[in-house]
């Protein structure tokens, strides 16, 4: 306290407080275009693509944090690959922590270089209070419009969801709801369309997306707890009808982050010399229950996928890889007999029958065997698979337009810790990929 603010403290007490009253300086509201200024380059739009790059759907999305940004978990549904783009800048993202109940979902965008938005609690909202909304409307980035919020729905007038005048179309899914000063108060999630339906817009509430991690792990741990249960009631299931244990004494093939293999893709029928069709994947994380990979392209990333237990097929362009780590988290024993697999990425594969383009029925383990390929010898189990894939031909005496069959033989290698081999065979085609290299941590 200066000498004269200590004197008029003697002469008016309080006036020390009065006078740091007046001093202090509150956040002061922006105009609309220096809102803009300050909050665009936080704003990014959100592209959910299938497999081959295809566009799914469309949303935005708000920097959080560093390499982190927010959106609507709808954004996502059944996307195999994630972008984030401004402008002629483009990034491929993960999904690193999803809250669907709430509908939010924090991407990892690595090497994202945008300044987080401060987030405030909703708390201090109010009806009739201007706010601004920045997004994408129907792909349109960095549209900002304004409104008011006209209600807070929920207890007591706290706001699981608040509604807004602010303007937002389709697209706006996962954008930012500002105040005045420039704070995140909240993330666009849906809006109410009809004729006679104007300006309902709702968004949850910002301070939801701080909890998005603890409760998407604590979601994960609940659904582990589950399988674990029911892994449990299998086996007093299996045990009461005579069948023999699960061999749980061997050592898992888990890979370690950072282990990388090259495959190289064979045309074997027209092509079956060239091998320059090649993909790398590396792994990106590992826990007890989940193998997140990487795929690239001649140096260009091409997507990011999370293996779990399950025993799925993913279409990696012209190729079906079937649980590429299956012998980390199972025992594939000899005569197995394998139910229908679902397959991954092709939802929107066009077909001439308008079917699913490839689908597994079942298949069996049909025991060890050596297997040779550029990156070496290795003992593999082997794995037949049989499907069915859409077709449609025309000869000099016979339309077909249906299902033909194939199948698709999986050489696993404990040693590499992954696929040594695969073969995709059909009528018309003969497609193998192997292992051209690898090198494990």
């Amino acid at each position: 306290m200066t000498l004269k603010t200590k004197a008029m403290s003697q002469v008016f007490p309080g006036a020390g407080l009065v006078l740091a009253a007046l001093l202090a300086t509150p956040a002061q509201a922006l105009e609309p275009d220096k809102l803009f200024e300050k909050l665009s380059p936080s704003v990014f739009v959100v592209l959910a693509q299938d497999a081959r790059g295809g566009p799914l759907s469309q949303g935005s999305g708000v920097v959080v944090a560093s390499e982190r940004i927010i959106t609507s978990c709808h954004v996502l549904a059944k996307a195999e690959r994630l972008r984030v783009e401004r402008g002629n800048v483009s990034y491929g993202a993960t999904l690193e922590f999803p809250d669907t109940e709430r509908d939010l979902c924090q991407l990892h965008v690595k090497e994202l270089r945008a300044p987080p938005v401060a987030i405030v609690g909703s708390g201090g909202l109010r009806i009739g209070q201007r706010v601004y909304a920045i997004g994408a409307p129907v792909g349109l980035e960095l549209t900002m419009s304004d409104g008011l919020i006209s209600s807070l729905r929920g207890p007591d007038g706290k706001a699981p969801l608040i509604q807004t005048t602010a303007p937002m179309s389709s697209g706006s899914s996962g954008g930012g709801l500002f105040d005045a000063e420039g704070n995140l108060v909240g993330i666009a999630t849906f809006g109410l369309v009809a004729t006679a339906i104007q300006n309902i817009n709702f968004a949850v509430p910002a301070e939801w997306v701080r909890e998005v991690p603890a409760r998407a792990r604590a979601a994960l741990a609940q659904r582990e707890q589950l399988a674990a249960a029911k892994a449990a009631a299998a086996a007093t299931a299996a045990a009461k009808a005579g069948l023999p244990p699960v061999d749980t004494t061997l050592p898992k093939q888990m890979p370690q982050v950072g282990d990388t293999w090259t495959y190289a893709i064979i045309d074997v029928r027209y092509k079956p010399n060239d091998r320059s069709r090649k993909y790398t994947v590396t792994v990106r994380a590992v826990t007890e229950a989940t193998i997140v990979e990487a795929a690239s392209d001649r140096g260009q990333f091409v997507d990011e996928l999370e293996f779990r237990r399950d025993f799925f097929g993913y279409y990696r362009g012209s190729v079906i890889e079937v649980a590429p780590f299956a012998q980390a988290f199972r025992t594939l024993r000899s005569g197995e007999q394998l139910g229908r697999v679902p397959i991954r990425g092709i939802e929107r594969v066009t077909t001439p029958t308008g079917e699913r383009a490839y689908q597994f029925e079942g298949g069996r383990v049909v025991g060890t065997e050596r297997v040779t390929v550029p990156a070496g010898t290795f003992e593999a189990t082997k794995v037949l698979l049989n499907g069915l894939v859409s077709a449609s031909y025309l000869n000099q005496t016979t339309m077909f337009r249906g299902h033909l069959p194939f199948t698709l033989t999986v050489w696993y290698a404990p040693e590499v810790k992954r696929i040594a081999r695969a073969r995709f065979e059909g009528d018309a085609f003969i497609d193998v990929y192997e292992l051209d290299s690898y090198k494990l941590r």
